[in-house]
């Protein structure tokens, strides 16, 4: 069985390493990706080192079954420099992270190239396909490449422009890698980023970490900023588990939100602790900055509402989403979106504290409300909230949707709906069969094609990280060898 990987991100280093530990290998895998950066993704490049890891290293690991993985990578490394005192971890520079990937991809290649597995880097989008007995993956550049099973591992698409200002000067609709977008930038410009979440955050933080003077203004609908991490805390929920969802959903034939909630009440209540502070803290309207303040102070707060929230959401959501009734996802997808994003990727305490130092000095501003965003004759772009004003630079720091896939692959995409090997949901992205991530048409799996990460339906709105790609990776290579 020969494998293309369409995609050479995180979720291929994690498809590659769960490959080297089952007993039947492929008789070869071949990857394709024509970015300038194998391995890394769009968030782990090469960049500035004010841009870090949003989570400790326990929760990084890209092998499945093995949380320690990525922490015995960082061992062997200096990273005194990169300590957040809050949560007492090193959050390294993404693109130390990055090394972590491209070593783990390595091994991962020697490993199966020495288990007579051959792989192969093709440096080339795939754009469309035929068949031809198997599935024959098309190159942008003109390879025709016969693969017995091919695997979308393709990542996210780019933010959304909102406001039509793409290609205007001065505005930036990519900002990563920041090394490069910052570039040249005035030190005294007034720097408007749409969005106030963790992207928003690593323009502010590594705005200050080059010294700019001029003032920064964060642009979105609620003016919120995302929730504060917290110390870790080991947590071995009982009641809300994948488990007790499957349970739930049996039982009633799907499964209800309020059914969610009910388990998460009975989980804190045998911790001792009590719903109501979470449901308050997490609903409720507070001043950003005061609530900055308090989440800062709260890092190591003995409730552990949030942190079981953020425990729970990457390991019971994969699971219990799926099984949610249509209504229930609906409600959550569209209207706490934000909410529970920012619980599940939090901000973490060494760039709240530098955000909290730029609110209170007043060269950061939260503006809720923003409407619209012009750019005007001679420079520049008008922002109309509660009133008009002006900035020099726009960046674009709003999250990609749900389900979406970078450019280059969208013609892929294209072909596969064409071709009858791939079907789209209404709610987004393409129906896969659960477990082995096999494309689904018509409800029946087609025989060649697989799909890892958000762009299969039944995935979360939320991007996946690499413990839950490792672990999606480890099911996907159970299906292909039948274990």
């Amino acid at each position: 069985m020969h494998i293309g990987i369409i995609g050479a991100g995180a979720a291929a280093v994690a498809l590659l390493d769960a490959l080297t530990v089952v007993d039947d290998k492929p008789s070869g895998v071949t990857v394709f990706d024509g970015a300038p950066a194998l391995w890394r993704g769009r968030p782990y490049q090469p960049d500035l080192d004010a841009v870090r890891v949003n989570a400790p290293p326990p929760i990084m690991s890209v092998r499945a079954g093995d949380p320690g993985h990525y922490q015995r990578w960082l061992a062997g490394r200096d990273v005194a420099d990169h300590l957040d005192e809050g949560l007492g971890q090193p959050l390294v520079p993404r693109a130390m992270y990055g090394e972590y990937l491209e070593d783990t991809a390595r091994d991962a290649m020697a490993r199966l190239g020495r288990a007579g597995c051959p792989v192969r880097v093709v440096r080339s989008a795939v754009t469309g396909f035929s068949r031809d007995g198997r599935a024959v993956l098309h190159t942008a550049g003109g390879d025709h490449i016969p693969v017995d099973r091919a695997v979308l591992a393709v990542g996210g698409g780019g933010p959304r422009d909102h406001y039509g200002l793409t290609g205007t000067p001065g505005y930036v609709n990519e900002p990563y890698p920041l090394a490069r977008t910052l570039t040249g930038l005035p030190a005294d410009h007034h720097v408007a980023v749409i969005g106030s979440g963790l992207t928003a955050v690593d323009i502010a933080v590594a705005l200050a970490a080059n010294g700019h003077t001029g003032p920064i203004s964060l642009l979105s609908r609620s003016g919120r900023l995302p929730f504060v991490q917290q110390r870790p805390v080991r947590l071995n929920p009982v009641h809300l588990t994948p488990a007790a969802a499957r349970d739930a959903a049996a039982e009633h034939g799907e499964l209800r939100f309020a059914q969610l909630v009910s388990l998460l009440r009975t989980e804190l209540a045998a911790l001792g602790q009590d719903f109501d502070t979470l449901a308050a803290e997490i609903t409720g309207a507070e001043d950003p900055v005061t609530g900055l303040r308090r989440q800062l102070d709260a890092v190591d707060a003995p409730h552990h509402g949030r942190r079981l929230l953020a425990m729970v959401i990457r390991t019971v959501g994969p699971t219990a989403w799926p099984l949610l009734a249509q209504p229930d996802r609906e409600m959550l997808r569209t209207g706490h979106f934000r909410t529970i994003n920012s619980l599940s990727s939090p901000m973490v305490p060494h760039n709240a504290r530098i955000v909290l130092r730029l609110l209170e000095t007043g060269q950061l501003r939260l503006r809720a409300g923003v409407t619209k965003i012009e750019a005007r004759t001679g420079g520049g772009f008008t922002v109309h909230d509660a009133r008009q004003w002006s900035a020099d630079t726009v960046f674009n720091a709003v999250n990609p949707p749900a389900y979406t896939t970078p450019a280059a692959t969208q013609p892929l995409i294209g072909a596969l709906l064409t071709m009858g090997a791939a079907e789209p949901h209404p709610a987004g992205g393409l129906r896969a069969e659960p477990g082995t991530r096999r494309l689904l048409v018509g409800g029946a799996p087609d025989p060649s094609w697989h799909v890892l990460g958000n762009l299969a339906a039944d995935s979360m709105f939320i991007a996946t990280n690499p413990p839950g790609l490792a672990a999606e990776a480890a099911g996907l290579v159970r299906g292909l060898f039948g274990e």
